[in-house]
């Protein structure tokens, strides 16, 4: 059998990235601004691509050409969003994440691994409390906006409509995708650590907010073991039907690592389409398509895995533990707040 070429590989990850309901003549034409006819001479080969053609394509699809060749090499693509307060805004950012998510979730048979060094991005957006006051630390205190100048932290203040309804879209995709997850004793600690700092340094309009902060995270760990309870990920606040329930249970595996702390990392799979995503200084965004990177990638999330404990479904016991020193650290940093 004749091996693919390049280009043949290229349209090929083009078209495993299409919602099933497009089709990829339509996508190369509209893309290239071209008649469908020229659009089938380039997939069947007929047609090189023009570089200007090949760069277009790849960066509406997210493509890492680095990859496409199956190079050795040691240079890998990444896509970088540093976030800005003039350039690349929060906004933009949970945008670029949403349009990722969605592309993901319309693949059939896509998974996602993330493992979590935070309270994972997509489930902070259920409680509006907490995902406001981590936009605030991370526009004020890690990318040192020049609006929170002086400013001190007021619950849901900034938090526009735009921002609840990106949060929420990136809730509903993100439960819609089967996923593992993996949690370790210090998940919760940076947003605690943020509490407390912003706590003692009088840094809260209203210091009653911090006990507000703390009951609001408490309902949120009380979410994320219901759903390692379920095996099912769904909305903070929305319980799901039981048949619901059932036709989607197993979707959601929880992980437990006692020792191994590592990065943020986010991984996304369906056939060959692989996609990678890292975190820089707090929340800017590294992602690449690159298969090598993924795959090695993903070797040391299976070996960060062998080494866990499953904590979703029947592992009720070892679940309640775990969660219960979550809750124990929030209750001791109300114990500092009073």
């Amino acid at each position: 059998m004749e091996e693919p070429t390049i280009q043949n590989v290229f349209f090929q990850q083009i078209k495993d990235r299409l919602p099933s309901h497009l089709a990829l003549v339509d996508e190369i034409a509209d893309t290239l601004d071209i008649s469908n006819d020229s659009a089938y001479r380039r997939i069947r080969g007929e047609t090189s691509l023009g570089f200007e053609e090949i760069a277009a394509l790849a960066a509406k699809h997210g493509i890492s050409l680095d990859g496409l060749a199956g190079s050795n090499s040691d240079t890998v693509a990444f896509r970088y969003q540093p976030l800005h307060e003039e350039m690349f805004s929060f906004e933009e950012y949970m945008a670029s994440v949403l349009a990722d998510t969605r592309k993901i979730e319309q693949m059939d048979g896509a998974t996602m691994t993330y493992v979590a060094n935070d309270i994972p991005f997509f489930q902070l957006f259920g409680v509006h409390e907490v995902a406001s006051f981590k936009l605030f630390v991370w526009t004020k205190t890690i990318l040192n906006y020049s609006e929170h100048k002086g400013k001190k932290f007021t619950m849901l203040e900034g938090f526009s409509d735009r921002v609840r309804e990106l949060g929420n879209q990136l809730i509903e995709s993100y439960c819609n995708i089967p996923s593992i997850e993996v949690f370790h004793s210090g998940s919760l600690d940076s947003t605690l650590n943020q509490l407390e700092y912003y706590y003692v340094s009088g840094l809260f309009e209203k210091k009653g907010d911090a006990l507000v902060l703390c009951d609001k995270l408490s309902e949120l760990v009380e979410h994320m073991q219901r759903q390692a309870e379920v095996e099912v990920k769904f909305p903070f606040g929305k319980e799901l039907p039981e048949g619901t329930l059932e036709l989607r249970r197993g979707n959601y595996q929880l992980y437990y690592n006692e020792v191994l702390h590592t990065d943020n990392t986010i991984l996304a799979s369906c056939g060959d389409f692989k996609m990678a995503y890292l975190t820089n200084n707090g929340h800017n965004s590294l992602m690449t398509t690159n298969p090598v990177f993924h795959d090695n990638a993903e070797r040391a999330v299976k070996n960060l895995l062998s080494k866990s404990s499953l904590v979703s479904g029947t592992s009720e016991k070892e679940r309640n533990r775990i969660f219960m020193l979550y809750q124990d650290k929030i209750d001791q940093m109300r114990a500092i707040i009073k």
